[in-house]
């Protein structure tokens, strides 16, 4: 919806999180464009808090560019 990364450190700090497990204390979604346009997006759990940097996320955002140009 707004064309972000999302990095999320602590979930229950969030109101309006909906997790599909209780044990998830942190995320990051990244979305995946094609030409432009959102095709998907990877999105990561973990189960301690504020466990994403910006190492991961610079990291993570290759890797969705790689995955776009194999989509």
């Amino acid at each position: 919806e707004t064309e972000k990364v999302f990095v999320i450190d602590d979930v229950a700090a969030e109101n309006n999180y909906l997790s599909c497990s209780l044990k998830v204390k942190s995320e990051i979604v990244l979305p995946i464009f094609k030409n432009g346009i959102i095709v998907g997006e990877l999105d990561i759990d973990s189960h301690h808090k504020a466990a994403f940097d910006e190492i991961d996320r610079i990291f993570l955002e290759n890797v969705c560019k790689s995955i776009s140009e194999l989509i």
